[in-house]
């Protein structure tokens, strides 16, 4: 044990509904990018709990995908600083999108969810990562951060290939 004294987890300071952002400045816990921050905290949370359902290759794009979703909520905190996240993020979500797209068979018809633990896991953290699309249009920082717009988007639709894999939906043959 250290002598180092932990931060508080309560500091009080939230208790007039107001909150502190990455980078100094306080305001509403109703503002709509505070709103967006919640919505991308809960997506990567969820991501989380799929991740703990997962191994292997499966694991290893999730955790990649919460670190993605963190870069994105600083970016959200501090509209005034240069973007982390943009086209190499896009790129790297295509690219894995395509890679899991041809181990997936998509069926032809809607999906219900729920056919394994680890897809309807993952089909929950699609159905937040939406909220969270929307809430950034809400707030107008997809204008501001067009490149945030089409993360999540590309996000959501690797989400859904992924849980379809975890279901198990006959991967197809590599050759």
């Amino acid at each position: 044990m250290t002598d180092r004294k932990s931060p508080p987890v309560s500091t009080g300071g939230g208790d007039d509904g107001t909150t502190t952002l990455l980078g100094g400045g306080r305001m509403s816990k109703s503002d709509a990018r505070i709103i967006v921050l919640g919505n991308v905290d809960e997506a990567s949370s969820f991501i989380g709990l799929a991740r703990t359902e997962s191994e292997g290759d499966m694991a290893e794009v999730l955790i990649n995908l919460q670190r993605l979703l963190y870069r994105l909520m600083g970016d959200v905190a501090m509209p005034n600083e240069a973007n982390v996240v943009g086209k190499s993020d896009i790129e790297y979500l295509e690219t894995v999108l395509e890679e899991w797209r041809g181990r997936t068979e998509i069926p032809d018809q809607f999906v219900v969810s729920g056919e394994g633990r680890l897809g309807a896991l993952l089909d929950v953290a699609r159905s937040v990562v939406r909220r969270a699309e929307r809430s950034l249009v809400t707030a107008g920082y997809a204008k501001e951060h067009p490149d945030a717009l089409k993360t999540v988007n590309r996000l959501s639709d690797l989400l859904f290939i992924l849980a379809r894999n975890a279901e198990g939906n006959a991967p197809l043959s590599k050759g």
